[in-house]
């Protein structure tokens, strides 16, 4: 059994590299774990624990899924939170248009229901994780930060592949190892 998941490597540009070292100063006195920036990426589904059969079934999806689909470009330009203003639990960066990015997902997550994995629950809401919220020290303050943090500018993104990833979480942080790249190639009909 391996926990897996399907995500495009991303590398933030200095503006929001000093978007998120602005956050993690403003934010010192919250308990927040930060992503290590080299380790972000853009999920596109999680997996979970999967068992080793299933990873030549993925690849082979994974390939399907990249033939029919063309790269395309998305651009960052939210900042957001996911939970209540009360309990917000994670700091995200996002897009406001991902149209293609929703269409890439749909075409994979019919191929893997079909393998017997569960439905993916939630909405889709393409992001990547800056933070995990532990406790904030003052909630007004917390979003006072988030609003005066919003940015106004933008960075483009071109998705060109698809990587399975193994996690192996450890007390240090986690270990994300490639298992299988697809590359998006799709041609326009």
């Amino acid at each position: 059994m391996k926990r897996l998941f399907i995500a495009t490597k991303i590398e933030l540009n200095e503006q929001y590299m000093s978007l998120l070292r602005q956050l993690q100063r403003q934010l010192s006195g919250d308990r927040i774990v930060w992503v290590d920036s080299k380790l972000q990426h853009l999920t596109l589904r999680f997996l979970g624990q999967t068992p080793d059969s299933q990873i030549p079934k993925l690849k082979k999806v994974m390939n399907e899924v990249a033939n029919q689909t063309q790269a395309f470009t998305l651009n960052m330009d939210k900042l957001g939170i996911f939970g209540s203003k009360y309990a917000p639990s994670v700091i995200w960066l996002g897009f406001s248009e991902f149209e293609a990015y929703k269409m890439l997902f749909e075409n994979m997550e019919e191929r893997i229901l079909d393998l017997g994995f569960e439905p993916n629950h939630g909405n889709l809401v393409p992001h990547i994780t800056l933070g995990r919220i532990k406790e904030t020290q003052s909630k007004k303050y917390f979003w006072q930060v988030i609003e005066k943090n919003k940015p106004d500018f933008t960075q483009s993104f071109p998705i060109t592949e698809i990587t399975l990833y193994q996690s192996r979480l450890q007390p240090t942080g986690p270990i994300y190892t490639p298992l299988h790249t697809a590359e998006l190639r799709g041609c326009e009909h």
